[in-house]
């Protein structure tokens, strides 16, 4: 995978039209024997139109552009009660840093004036010491393994691949304005990349000043060529084996020659870090090799630019273009924390997480039973198995403790200076944690309560899901436990099952890294997976257009062991007595339609095709479908033979 620090965005029930109100509206005139997805979706997909320009919508799209319009009003109403008198502090400064960004007048004013003293210092770097310097105070904090960090290198503190009690500095290959593959492409889309991205820079540096833009130009182009050609592929980043390179301090100056290692560590803050995880070592010997090598004035050019480039959003019109991010979604990159704390005591009582918290705990124990039952796991494997299950912390829609922000300061008026200011906080912030043990408890950064996401941390071994994805339609404290369990349920469930796969199986309840199944329990597993892959190729997701068993096998195995899992803590959270009839539904039925609508989306043709192309889960017709894989289902609509769904018991995939 390509970083052990992924969000997985989990898809819900309807909304109708603006509303967000789940819907077990079903099509009855689809026999759900025949076409599930059809059944529980058809007047939906028959009622929506796709707006304008648009290539696809879905309740995650809907439920973001809620949420949106919800930040926005908290935003709002801090302003208010600003200029109303006092506020906490976290609030007054949220409206400070807002009203200074969307001022654009005064940052037309004052045009590059605050760029002045860093554009006069890298112009008087003198020598490759001062570079590294310079290159060193610059660093930009990564989110692991992301290959488009701004910076030469990007920096991840978090807990090291095998010491799962103290954090690492991980060090990540960066420094690129295009994709690795664009330089070195000779085909007609990345020709056109380049062509634009080397005019984008001729026209910053026009507008900051500088001489001869079209050389300069050209020589940060061929500077950013030579960088991408250090750079590791996709494919060996996505490797976790190949990133777990440790190296102490004294390593880089023996192994990576160039670069005054010492001064740039120095310059950087990260005097307290004594190891490091180099995620591309190939691409640190090699920028070592380039900054010693490339002219100097390259090298000043690049930062010009890129400084420039970085900074845009908070410079005039003419630098930061059409696509910076309004004052909403800036003051939100900020203060997401701040703002996920106003948003939770709006929208998420206490009685919805101790709801969300009974949920889990009850999918617990069902996944626990599930291991059991698990045949391919020898016995000493699901030893393992159930102390990872035992040891995962499942963090529910905010941290136990929100950041302090008493460190920051925000100016009235100085939106360069804030956004700076921002920016070296929360740096200070992660490099803190090189300082201390890893805290267990700790909540990652980025995953703010207002956004509909959640984030699976194999290393170490935690989840976390924000409140976005703890409301309706995905889940509703006073709402049906069917449709609850159906929708949010089976998603959380989805994502305890990479635990035990693919995707988790080399890390330990601890999050250390090392394969803990052996070769047969992967022989067996596969083995179990197999008829799945071969039921999703035959699976049409329009016409014309089918899924890709083996490309989609992984998450579309998630997709039926959480399905499982969460069908067995609905009926655990009904303690042995039989659920209501809603809507004509019983709850049974209700459970499985709320699967089903959880993946409606209209799409264009063009979108499903790239989808299936490239997408590793299957899309959404087929992801529904698998319910034909579940005994209940079948019993709960009487499901029988000459149903198109209809799968004999011996032929339907366990997946255990």
């Amino acid at each position: 995978m390509a970083k052990f620090c992924s969000t997985f965005l989990m898809a819900g029930l309807m909304l109708a039209g603006t509303a967000l109100a789940a819907a077990l509206d079903v099509d009855r005139s689809v026999r759900p024997g025949d076409d599930f997805y059809a059944y529980a979706n058809g007047d939906w997909l028959r009622t929506t139109r796709l707006p304008e320009g648009v290539a696809k919508i879905d309740t995650s799209a809907m439920l973001r552009a809620e949420n949106a319009r919800r930040v926005r009003g908290l935003i709002d109403d801090a302003v208010a009660a600003t200029a109303r008198g006092a506020v906490r502090p976290d609030v007054r400064k949220i409206a400070d840093y807002y009203i200074t960004r969307r001022d654009t007048v005064a940052i037309e004013a004052k045009g590059l004036a605050p760029l002045s003293g860093d554009l006069a210092a890298i112009a008087a770097i003198a020598d490759r010491r001062a570079l590294a310097g310079w290159l060193g105070r610059n660093v930009r904090l990564d989110d692991g393994g992301n290959q488009q960090t701004e910076s030469l290198f990007g920096v991840w503190i978090h807990q090291g691949f095998h010491d799962p009690s103290r954090y690492a500095a991980h060090l990540v290959q960066g420094g690129l304005g295009l994709a690795a593959n664009d330089y070195l492409d000779s085909g007609t889309a990345a020709t056109a990349h380049r062509a634009d991205y080397r005019a984008r820079i001729a026209a910053v540096l026009t507008l900051a000043g500088f001489d001869q833009p079209d050389t300069r130009a050209a020589r940060v182009l061929d500077l950013e060529t030579a960088i991408a050609r250090t750079h590791a592929s996709r494919a060996d980043t996505d490797d976790v084996f190949k990133t777990d390179n440790s190296w102490r301090r004294a390593d880089f100056a023996a192994r990576a020659p160039g670069i005054d290692w010492v001064g740039y560590f120095a310059a950087a803050g990260l005097d307290a870090a004594q190891s490091f995880v180099v995620w591309q070592p190939g691409a640190v010997i090699g920028v070592a090799r380039l900054v010693a090598t490339q002219p100097l004035d390259a090298w000043k050019d690049y930062l010009a630019f890129h400084l420039i480039d970085h900074y845009a959003a908070v410079l005039p019109r003419a630098v930061r273009g059409t696509d910076a991010p309004d004052a909403i979604d800036a003051t939100g990159a900020v203060f997401g924390d701040a703002i996920g704390r106003l948003y939770v005591e709006r929208y998420f009582p206490l009685r919805a997480k101790a709801a969300a918290t009974i949920m889990v705990d009850t999918i617990r124990t069902a996944f626990r039973a599930q291991l059991v039952k698990a045949t391919w796991m020898a016995s000493a494997t699901r030893t393992k198995a159930m102390a990872k299950l035992a040891a995962l912390r499942i963090g529910l829609g905010y941290p136990d403790r929100w950041v302090d922000y008493t460190a920051l300061s925000v100016v009235r008026g100085d939106a360069f200076g804030n956004l700076r200011r921002a920016e070296a906080f929360a740096y200070a912030h992660e490099l803190a944690k090189l300082r201390r043990p890893v805290d267990p408890n700790e909540w990652p950064a980025g995953l703010h309560p207002q956004l509909v996401a959640a984030i699976l941390d194999l290393s170490p071994n935690t989840m976390e899901f924000a409140v976005g994805l703890f409301q309706p339609p995905y889940f509703d404290a006073d709402g049906d436990a069917a449709a609850n369990y159906g929708s949010a349920g089976a998603g959380l469930a989805h994502e305890i099952s990479h635990s035990f796969d693919e995707v988790g199986n080399i890390y330990d309840a601890q999050g250390r890294l090392g394969l803990w199944v052996t070769k047969d329990d992967l022989a067996r597993a596969r083995a179990a997976a197999a008829p799945l892959a071969s039921q999703l190729d035959a699976c049409v997701a329009a016409p014309g257009l089918t899924a890709r068993g083996n490309q989609v096998l992984v998450e579309s195995v998630a997709d039926l062991r959480g399905l499982a899992a969460a069908y067995d803590a609905y009926h655990l959270s009904l303690r042995g007595k039989p659920d209501r009839v809603v809507n004509g539904l019983t709850g049974d039925q209700r459970f499985f339609v709320a699967f089903a609508q959880r993946w409606r989306r209209l799409q264009t043709d063009d979108a499903l095709r790239a989808q299936i192309e490239h997408d590793n889960h299957a899309p959404p017709r087929c992801r529904s479908n698998l319910v034909r894989n579940m005994d209940a289902w079948a019993r709960a609509f009487g499901v029988k033979p000459g149903d198109a769904l209809y799968t004999a018991p011996a032929a339907r995939v366990r997946a255990w």
